[in-house]
């Protein structure tokens, strides 16, 4: 399973949108995402970041669920065209969840590869 966390900002041209841009920007996000169940992507959540210790500046964020790397890209490539990008400063994180040991391990592998 991979998952996809997006986290953003609203740009100036959010804000100078007039209603029926911005109507027709989330309803064609809710028309996706129902298109996107059907091939195994959902949200887990949505919400605005809270204050904590070297978080983003960012101030909302979402969690999605995909069932393949594929998956992620069919994902990330809807928000792409859907306009999106042009309302909102964004950031992507895409990746295979693993367990604990297994990252662990690679990640102390590096260290054998630095010395």
């Amino acid at each position: 399973m991979h998952v996809v966390v997006e986290t953003w900002t609203p740009k100036p041209a959010f804000f100078a949108a007039d209603e029926e841009t911005l109507n027709n920007l989330f309803t064609g996000m809710q028309e996706a995402i129902k298109q996107l169940a059907e091939i195994g992507v959902v949200a887990l959540g949505w919400g605005r970041v809270e204050p904590a210790p070297h978080s983003t500046s960012y101030e909302w964020f979402a969690v999605w669920q995909a069932p393949s790397r594929e998956g992620a890209d069919v994902f990330l490539g809807g928000v792409e065209s859907s306009g999106w990008y042009d309302y909102f400063e964004q950031t992507n994180l895409v990746g295979e969840l693993r367990s604990v040991d297994a990252v662990s391990a690679e990640v102390r592998a590096l260290e054998a590869e630095v010395k």
